[in-house]
């Protein structure tokens, strides 16, 4: 876990992280690109470090609070931009972190993946 938490804290002390995460995942599809249309980008970034630091972890009460933002009947973050969301992320990781190996990825994947995995049981859970 510390090599998470390493790698995690060298991706987002770096300022060019998230911009970096943004151009990918904008760039993954036309309706992700779609979705952000309008949006300030600065005001997001510092959302999306709040929304990791709550995903790495793992508080639930603050999580399921971003998790209703995200569900059918709000955002309408569909299930599948979540795999989206995680691939665009490790590319950052990869591109920023000069120690991000196999290991390091693997790590990332599972600590996001619990979160990830809340919020999409919570898409429907008010529909």
């Amino acid at each position: 876990m510390n090599q998470f938490n390493d790698s995690f804290e060298r991706c987002i002390n770096d300022p060019l992280f998230l911009d970096q995460f943004y151009q990918i995942f904008l760039s993954s599809s036309d309706e992700v690109s779609d979705m952000f249309k309008g949006t300030d980008m600065d005001t997001q970034k510092a959302i999306l470090m709040t929304s990791l630091v709550y995903m790495s972890e793992a508080h639930s009460d603050l999580l399921a609070s971003i998790a209703e933002k995200h569900d059918k009947e709000h955002l309408n973050i569909k299930p599948y931009f979540y795999a989206l969301w995680l691939d665009s992320l490790i590319a950052a990781a990869k591109s920023i972190d000069p120690l991000f190996d196999d290991m390091t990825e693997r790590l990332w994947r599972e600590v996001l993946q619990l979160g990830i995995d809340f919020m999409v049981s919570q898409y429907d859970a008010n529909g």
